[in-house]
């Protein structure tokens, strides 16, 4: 199966349960590579981010997103490690 067409299919399984997601195609190869310990082998083509969208955004908060700086990777991602069980 293509790699895109996978990906489309968690996005789509993601919508019918209600849950929001975000495909994310810039990133820091080595620093993912590193949080989740993924051997060499294994190429890192995407992400997906995954959550409950917020049913309302209120302006304050569109303007605090707008001027307030991003956070660093490690203080805000959820992860599991290659090869690690639970």
């Amino acid at each position: 199966m293509d790699t895109s067409i996978a990906l489309e299919h968690i996005v789509l399984a993601a919508t019918a349960l209600g849950l929001g997601t975000c495909w994310i195609g810039m990133f820091n190869d080595e620093e993912i590579r590193n949080l989740i310990k993924l051997p060499p082998a294994f190429k890192i083509i995407a992400l997906i981010s995954l959550g409950y969208p917020r049913e309302k955004t209120d302006l304050w908060a569109k303007v605090l997103h707008a001027i307030r700086p991003r956070k660093k990777l490690a203080d805000i991602y959820s992860s599991e490690q290659y090869g690690s069980v639970g």
